[in-house]
């Protein structure tokens, strides 16, 4: 998945991985700052486009920052604020990227 990262600063993108129900790893050309709340937005992309369904957005904190190789940087982010209703779209978009890829 894509992310759009909003901080009280700047907005920029960053993918996601280890995404779950209560927070994702997060990978951007730019720092993290640990502690900081962030707004993100999450966009499903499949096959490299992203997809018609609507973004999630979720209020988070970084909880772990770190530098990785080549200019990029990682950070964990906990989910604070999360309705029923985005449970569920989170739920639905974790099953669908769960499944196997159909090969052409």
């Amino acid at each position: 998945m894509s992310a759009e990262v909003r901080t009280s600063r700047t907005v920029f993108t960053a993918t996601t991985r280890d995404l779950s129900e209560g927070g994702a790893g997060l990978t951007a050309d730019r720092p993290f700052d640990e502690g900081e709340e962030v707004v993100l937005g999450l966009f499903l992309v499949v096959d490299d486009v992203e997809s018609d369904t609507p973004p999630l957005w979720v209020k988070a904190r970084v909880a772990w920052t770190s530098e990785v190789k080549d200019n990029r940087y990682a950070a964990g982010v906990r989910f604070e604020v999360i309705t029923d209703d985005q449970r569920v779209w989170l739920r639905q978009v974790l099953k669908e990227i769960a499944k196997p890829q159909a090969k052409s």
